[in-house]
């Protein structure tokens, strides 16, 4: 099983997470970033704590198996450290990182399961698709992205992380220009970019039976058209925790990929 290796933590991680966890897949690459390296600089401010995301979690309704937070914590606290550096969010409170980044993401384990890949596109800081990672170390998750220095984090919160189910791919998806990618099984997007847009650029890398999962914010519920070729197979709206609004995640069934 995938997922933070070594140690008694790691295996009561896997064996407390064994009901969302899926038969595995590999095949995936890992794209290495050898240039551009970035400096990231040390400062002071405030971390999202452990409890914090427990409370958070608890709140949103999402298990928290143990070791969980601590997990969610180090990948928050690093964006933020390089976020001194590089432009990954323009969300720099602990309790929002908490909020709008961590549990948000994690509100896409209502739609499992999610066996074989899955692809994070536009994944910039890692969210959903480094958290997904983490609660579903069966799945095959690729984390998109087509800035070197952004995609230069994600490869160090995969290692600091110790998530051998995640591949990191640095590109841009393009009509003309194909992207080296397997079928994926679940295509995730975060607030990139609207359903009829996506949805014939990404429908090439979706496998047969695949589904769309979009991820809006409540202005965005008029960025599914009625003309975009697919089928809305499920739509729920959520309340985020602490009155911090809502998000509407939509699934769409492309035409031809039943």
């Amino acid at each position: 099983m995938a997922g933070v290796e070594g140690g008694e933590a790691g295996k009561e991680r896997d064996e407390t997470r064994i009901y969302l966890s899926c038969n595995k897949f590999s095949g995936l690459f890992h794209v290495e970033h050898s240039g551009g390296a970035v400096l990231v600089k040390r400062g002071t401010g405030g971390e999202v704590s452990p409890d914090l995301l427990r409370e958070v979690l608890a709140e949103a309704g999402i298990p928290a198996f143990p070791g969980a937070a601590e997990q969610l914590a180090l990948h928050a606290n690093e964006m933020l450290r390089w976020n001194r550096s590089i432009r990954l969010t323009a969300i720099t409170d602990p309790l929002e990182v908490a909020v709008k980044h961590v549990a948000d993401s994690l509100l896409l384990l209502r739609f499992a399961p999610f066996p074989g890949r899955l692809l994070d596109f536009g994944s910039g800081a890692g969210y959903p698709g480094i958290p997904l990672a983490l609660y579903l170390p069966g799945t095959s998750v690729t984390v998109l992205e087509a800035s070197v220095k952004k995609c230069a984090f994600l490869s160090r919160a995969r290692g600091m992380l110790r998530l051998s189910n995640v591949d990191v791919v640095q590109g841009r998806a393009e009509e003309r220009k194909r992207l080296p990618l397997p079928p994926q099984d679940h295509i995730v997007t975060r607030a990139t970019a609207s359903a009829g847009g996506v949805i014939p650029l990404l429908s090439p890398y979706l496998a047969d039976g695949g589904r769309f999962l979009f991820m809006m914010g409540p202005g965005a519920r008029g960025g599914v058209p009625g003309d975009f070729p697919g089928t809305v197979t499920r739509r729920e709206r959520f309340h985020l925790p602490r009155g911090m609004g809502e998000r509407e995640i939509v699934e769409i069934e492309p035409v031809g990929k039943e």
